[in-house]
């Protein structure tokens, strides 16, 4: 079995939660594009809309001929393939075939008197789980320890003498993802998913029911919501608890309700996977039919197989089939038939449930869609879900487009609304943004010409929000670079951000106050590529990413944080630059380069254009004394043309254990092929994040590993260390 067999095969069975390995198994990974030489086929958008089921009948009817198609077409086999014919090798192996405007919050109706950083969001007003919430209108800082599974509420009102108020073992056998607070109510929730990804039923696995992993000791699966009354932070008290079955894919917070987003994979029918003759119909006569091109006896397995299907399915209990929400320590409730959404086009078995609830726990109400969607954006009133086509059933000219389900989102459950397409795939939330009336979307879709090459097509679209039609467009608006892919993305106002990346970084500046009419500004090309985009204020732009290569090509060995002046939209400039100094066996890498809320400014004052940044990094070296597991600050002014990126701290989080340490770097591409006896023998306590405070002429940062807290005066020229707080 080759080793692209084995990785998708284990990440269709049991996964770390990490979320590059989500994307490399989701919807979108290992399905290819048209083939060589073909016009790529679209899918018409009027197949996409979605219906509710109008009896658990009828769900059971779709259930057990979406199962049947996952054998006939091929991808229970274990390939990831649609519309490959399942084939015998020699040995009996299974094988494959062929509004974006600031990111703060909205500003309260008083100044406060303390100005403190919050979660680094998309969308203004629209919150996103993190690891850390601060309270402007005290000093506590919580945070939550995913790998000690606590909740920790630190007093900081003396930075020189942080102190644990309160620390609770939130006793979970599942994993902390992140938490809510909402300050206005005295409200903490926490969100919490299954440690491991594991799916049993060939639908979603891809595994013949001999080889199925099984989960580790203890497992959960689901993902909980445990809410605490914060009004005495000093004593947390649990108010509520909500689970259900489904795997936590994403979520957001508007006002005091929030917005799960959870995805369930349909069991399979113990039936058939305990039926010897069953497996041996489908793992053997049916691939040795197709094999030997006998189309007669091709059909007959198939109707067996289809009626071995249906009658398992007609003999489980409903309950059995669909998940199951609990409410406190009330027994759990099966979600209704009728509360499940479907398409018409036919797609992959699984499905997503948008879960809306109060942050004391109160009103949940749940939604259920046949989806494969991994990614999802969040405005103030709509949630978006975002299916690549590789996630319904296509042939091979299929050409790569992405499905945008709308669902309104207020006080009670999401409403469902109309569908969007886009051409291309979309595979971050940045790509999208609502902002009056319009939805923005970026996307990069793969195409192979007559010679069989592969060329990238990148696609700017207007949708109209309320009917999800197209209104606008700006398709391969870099026709001169057939093989970049969109690396980042950001819309502000009437003004959009693009950068693409294959060995050089365009950064590509759009004109979208003319929602019709789209125009392509100006463009900037300039070594290597940035990541994620951070605006200050209308006329610059803070980015970060990695250097270039060597000769200015590709990739380097450092992140690397980049200015940009937009003031003049058709002739954006790069102002400064700024990388680590690193030796040539030495790699800096920065959480912040793909979680943007690991990314922490505070702006001076008023001005939105410069101010203090705080990033996590980590950079490996054979001598301990270069290492560095920790933070890095920044004073950001672009005023200060090519010094505007000036390094102002670093702040070391590492430990150099008596035993020896980690010794192997962290976050690199690739392990040193001899092992990790040649880098530092440190500990590398992973950095996670920082909150910037200021109070009058003061400003403090705090910066949270995975074991400590450390804390600086940043008031002046030269910052210095006020405390450490041993965490674990």
């Amino acid at each position: 079995m080759s080793h692209a067999q084995i990785r998708s095969r284990l990440c269709r069975s049991i996964l770390p939660l990490a979320a590059a390995a989500l994307a490399a198994c989701g919807s979108s990974g290992g399905d290819e594009p048209a083939a060589p030489g073909s016009d790529p086929l679209a899918t018409p958008k009027n197949r996409l809309a979605q219906q509710a089921f109008e009896s658990c009948d009828a769900f059971r009817t779709y259930f057990a001929d979406a199962l049947a198609e996952e054998y006939l077409t091929g991808y229970a086999y274990g390939y990831g393939c649609f519309g490959c014919g399942p084939a015998i090798a020699e040995g009996g192996d299974d094988l494959g075939g062929a509004d974006g405007a600031p990111v703060a919050s909205p500003e309260p109706s008083a100044p406060p008197q303390r100005d403190v950083t919050d979660t680094n969001t998309q969308v203004s007003g629209v919150d996103e789980a993190d690891l850390i919430e601060t309270d402007p209108d005290s000093t506590d800082i919580y945070f939550v320890s995913r790998d000690r599974g606590e909740l920790l509420v630190i007093d900081t009102a003396d930075p020189a003498s942080p102190a644990v108020r309160a620390r609770i073992d939130l006793d979970s056998e599942r994993r902390v993802r992140g938490m809510y607070l909402d300050a206005a109510n005295d409200r903490l929730a926490i969100l919490f998913e299954a440690g491991y990804v594991y799916l049993d039923a060939p639908a979603v696995t891809g595994i013949a029911a001999d080889a199925v992993i099984a989960p580790p000791p203890n497992f959960a699966d689901g993902t909980e919501v445990r809410f605490f009354d914060v009004s005495d932070p000093a004593a947390p008290m649990a108010v509520g608890r909500y689970r259900n079955d489904g795997l936590l894919v994403d979520s957001r917070r508007i006002d005091d309700r929030i917005h799960l987003v959870t995805q369930f994979g349909f069991p399979y029918p113990a039936a058939l996977q305990q039926n010897a003759a069953f497996q041996d119909l489908v793992y053997d006569d049916y691939p040795r039919a197709l094999r030997n091109g006998d189309t007669a006896e091709q059909e007959r397995l198939a109707r067996e197989i289809r009626g071995r299907i249906t009658a398992a399915v007609e003999a489980m209990p409903i309950a059995d089939l669909l998940p199951e929400e609990r409410v406190g320590d009330a027994p759990g409730q099966t979600l209704a038939c009728t509360s499940v959404q479907r398409a018409d086009v036919d797609t992959r078995l699984g499905m997503l449930m948008i879960t809306s609830i109060d942050t004391d726990g109160g009103r949940p109400a749940t939604l259920g869609t046949i989806n494969n969607a991994w990614t999802v954006y969040g405005s103030r009133d709509n949630l978006y879900l975002l299916q690549t086509s590789g996630g319904w059933w296509f042939d091979r000219d299929q050409q790569q487009q992405t499905a945008i389900y709308r669902y309104a989102i207020g006080t009670g459950s999401a409403v469902p609304g109309p569908v969007g397409l886009a051409d291309g795939w979309i595979d971050d939330p940045y790509q999208l943004d609502e902002h009056e009336g319009h939805l923005r979307v970026a996307a990069t879709e793969t195409r192979y010409n007559d010679a069989g090459e592969r060329t990238e097509r990148n696609n700017l679209m207007v949708l109209d929000v309320a009917s999800m039609d197209e209104v606008g467009a700006l398709r391969n608006f870099l026709p001169d670079k057939p093989r970049d892919t969109i690396r980042s993305a950001r819309f502000l106002g009437d003004r959009g951000y693009v950068v693409t990346f294959e060995q050089i970084d365009p950064l590509v500046a759009f004109d979208l106050s003319s929602p019709a009419n789209p125009v392509l500004a100006g463009q900037l090309d300039i070594p290597g590529f940035s990541s994620y985009i951070y605006p200050l204020g209308s006329d610059y732009l803070l980015t970060i990413g990695r250097s270039a290569g060597d000769g200015g090509i590709g990739t380097g060995n450092g992140f690397q944080l980049r200015l940009f002046d937009v003031t003049n939209l058709a002739a954006p400039t790069a102002l400064a630059d700024e990388t680590p100094a690193l030796l040539a066996n030495e790699y800096a890498y920065s959480l912040a380069e793909y979680e943007p809320l690991a990314f922490t400014f505070l702006a001076d004052g008023d001005d939105a254009r410069s101010g203090l940044l705080s990033i996590p990094a980590q950079i490996s070296a054979p001598d301990s004394t270069r290492a560095l597991s920790g933070f890095m600050a920044y004073r950001i002014d672009p005023a200060q043309g090519v010094d505007g990126i000036d390094e102002y701290a670093r702040i070391d989080h590492k430990d150099v254990p008596a035993d020896g340490g980690d010794r192997c770097p962290p976050q690199r591409d690739e392990l040193p092929p001899d092992g990790c006896g040649a880098f530092a023998p440190v500990r590398y306590n992973e950095p996670l994040r920082s909150a910037i405070a200021r109070e009058g002429e003061t400003t403090t940062l705090f910066t949270f590993s995975s074991a400590k807290l450390k804390v600086l005066d940043a008031s002046d020229a030269t910052a210095s260390e006020r405390a450490t707080l041993r965490l674990d």
